[in-house]
């Protein structure tokens, strides 16, 4: 098998990297540009397993100088990368937020940061912001496969030698299937999970088997070349974080960087020679340098900025990113891929001595609480931890209830909803103790409370519902039921400023399982109230607070720490927030009007008439970009004070 270095495959690589890039520092224009991911995979695999195979054919091949290159073409660029990240988020990030940090510090230095970010959050989802080492998940899937695939072909080349390019296509479409199927009901595993993306790398190793003879004919050539760069581009331009991914929607950039690479073999045509030119080459090789710089940068640029950075400043950070990133191929990269250190035990040495030296740092820092004594005079508000014991969703589906209120009378009322509802439950604690009522708290976060509509990711919502209120049907002392969500996310499908939509699901209609949200957010609302006002129970309506695109806490840490006004700089308007919510008032008034229910509105204590505060004397009201801080909801808990005085004078 011979091999001879191809210039157009670095320049894939550029287009590969670019296309990252540009999605990351303005999605809006390239909101596809996520699968240049993808044609890294195809490409690794393809280079790879070439080596792989080279040196199987002469007899050559050895794990450990196949993990030596590894650790020389990995380790230098990527060390270097997040000893910087943990210096500048020391810097910059609060102690809650910094402790956080050093969870994924450790997950990206023993390569297994994709679980842990699939753990934490959806790729499209969550702030951004506060993960800087975010990007770092594609690497752990590559490093990942790259622990299981040498193995594995050691063992194919040895025993089953003739058998090799079959086991490797079986194995793809295994891999190829089960993400079709999980992407459909869990994105987030298709996303992050090796064994469900190892198929696009596979596409590359089965490409480098040459399972079909090259293509001599310079027309075809050009045409499947052409082909393929189209399916890597137009994606870029037309996919969006709402496209179901990866799955078959990935399979068009998968293939269309095979067809690139095939198509090459042999003598220069169009996109080869395109992909050829010295610009793009460059780029392609300093490609992994600059995907490892690129996001921490523009994360801490526009984390220190708290508000979206200017054009002029993403130009002049780009320009940055694009010679720091140069500086880190050529001082870094080259030298420790070339000759530093010349013995192998020396790298592995090396090696785990660096690991061990951020793991120490990243223990450090998490066992430290994220060093609060670095902001001594800019004290971080810290929230309370309460209401986590009736979280449905740690008690085994089993439904518990945390008191509310003065707990030495019987409980008269339930709060019933998602994580909203127990980030009002302080400040209706506050006001039912002042009047002398108790009352309960259950809650199932993305679990609104209405009957029968389940969300994509939650399949335990209606189970959590109807037990809900089964518990009521049984205690007629609760007399009251307080409904308290996430409307606006129910209404919209998606979250505020955010990608990634959620599909709601009717479970009680078989004429229409499915449809616009806004639909069967008033379907299942509509079920809620009739059903307890059946059962001869007041309710009450807690209508959507005002929601943030930032993480309020941390801005408000970065905002202090520069003398800035942090309700200047990301408060909504009242504008925003009513063209937020138009579709929740709609349905909420559509139920007050047919039906006796009270509805009460927090946005009218939080917001005047040109915006809705986010701090108050430099406390958060909200203690992420949309669940209400114990200070915030205890700021606003004179609103439920009518709702208690007439259950007090009830007894």
């Amino acid at each position: 098998m011979k091999w001879n270095y191809r210039a157009d495959i670095d320049g894939l690589r550029a287009v590969a990297v670019l296309s990252v890039l540009a999605y990351h520092a303005v999605s809006r224009y390239f909101p596809g540009g996520y699968i240049g991911v993808d044609v890294f995979f195809v490409i690794s695999g393809y280079l790879i397993t070439g080596i792989i195979m080279r040196e199987i054919e002469k007899n050559e091949f050895s794990l450990a100088r196949f993990y030596e290159r590894r650790i020389r073409r990995i380790y230098p660029a990527l060390f270097a990368m997040l000893f910087f990240t943990i210096v500048a988020t020391s810097i910059l990030y609060d102690a809650y937020v910094f402790k956080d940090f050093s969870e994924s510090v450790l997950a990206t230095t023993f390569f297994f940061s994709n679980i842990y970010f699939w753990m934490q959050t959806g790729y499209f989802e969550g702030d951004a912001l506060l993960k800087p080492l975010l990007h770092t998940w594609s690497l752990a899937v590559e490093e990942q496969y790259y622990i299981v695939f040498p193995l594995l072909m050691a063992i194919l080349a040895r025993y089953f030698k003739p058998k090799i390019l079959q086991i490797l296509i079986g194995i793809a479409a295994i891999s190829f299937l089960g993400s079709i199927y999980v992407v459909g009901n869990n994105p987030s595993d298709a996303f992050y999970l090796p064994h469900l993306r190892a198929w696009e790398l596979l596409v590359g190793s089965i490409l480098a088997l040459n399972p079909v003879s090259s293509i001599s004919n310079s027309i075809l050539r050009n045409m499947l070349s052409m082909t393929g760069l189209g399916m890597i581009v137009i994606p870029v331009f037309m996919y969006s974080p709402e496209t179901p991914f990866p799955g078959v929607a990935a399979a068009i950039p998968v293939l269309g960087t095979a067809f690139i690479i095939y198509s090459g073999i042999g003598e220069a045509i169009l996109v080869n020679k395109l992909l050829s030119m010295p610009p793009l080459v460059f780029i392609g090789k300093i490609s992994y340098s600059l995907y490892l710089w690129h996001w921490p940068l523009i994360q801490f640029a526009t984390y220190y900025s708290i508000k979206k950075i200017t054009r002029i400043e993403l130009v002049a950070l780009l320009f940055a990113t694009l010679a720091i990133s140069v500086l880190s191929w050529k001082l870094i990269e080259q030298p420790f891929r070339a000759s530093v250190p010349q013995k192998r035990p020396h790298v592995f040495l090396s090696a785990a001595g660096v690991m061990g030296i951020t793991a120490a740092i990243g223990l450090f820092i998490f066992f430290m609480d994220g060093l609060p004594i670095r902001f001594a005079k800019h004290q971080v508000y810290e929230d309370k931890e309460i209401y986590t014991e009736c979280d449905f969703r740690y008690n085994n589906n089993n439904l518990q209830f945390c008191p509310i209120g003065d707990v030495s009378k019987k409980p008269s009322f339930l709060l019933w909803g998602d994580s909203h509802a127990a980030s009002i439950g302080p400040g209706v604690d506050v006001s039912a103790s002042g009047k002398s009522v108790s009352g309960l708290l259950a809650f199932n976060p993305v679990c609104a409370p209405l009957l029968g509509i389940t969300a994509n990711r939650k399949s335990n919502c209606v189970e959590f519902n109807d037990v809900t209120l089964e518990y009521i049907e049984s205690h007629p002392e609760l007399t009251t039921v307080i409904l308290a969500g996430r409307w606006a996310y129910m209404a919209e499908g998606v979250g505020y400023k955010e990608s990634g939509k959620i599909k709601l699901v009717d479970t009680l209609s078989e004429s229409s399982k499915s449809g616009i949200t806004a639909i069967l957010f008033e379907r299942g609302l509509t079920r809620t109230v009739e059903q307890l006002l059946a059962l001869g129970r007041r309710v009450v309506i807690v209508s959507q607070v005002p929601e943030v695109r930032h993480d309020v806490p941390s801005s408000l840490s970065i905002a202090q720490r520069t003398a800035r006004d942090v309700n200047e700089i990301i408060a909504p308007t009242l504008e925003q927030y009513l063209s937020r919510n138009e579709k929740v008032f709609w349905v909420i008034n559509s139920v007050q009007a047919d039906y006796d229910v009270q509805v009460i509105d927090p946005w009218k204590a939080l917001c005047d008439e040109q915006r809705c505060l986010v701090a108050v004397e430099d406390t958060p009201i909200y203690v992420d970009a949309h669940h209400l801080s114990t200070f915030g909801s205890e700021y606003i808990s004179y609103l439920y004070d009518p709702i208690f005085e007439t259950l007090a004078g009830e007894k």
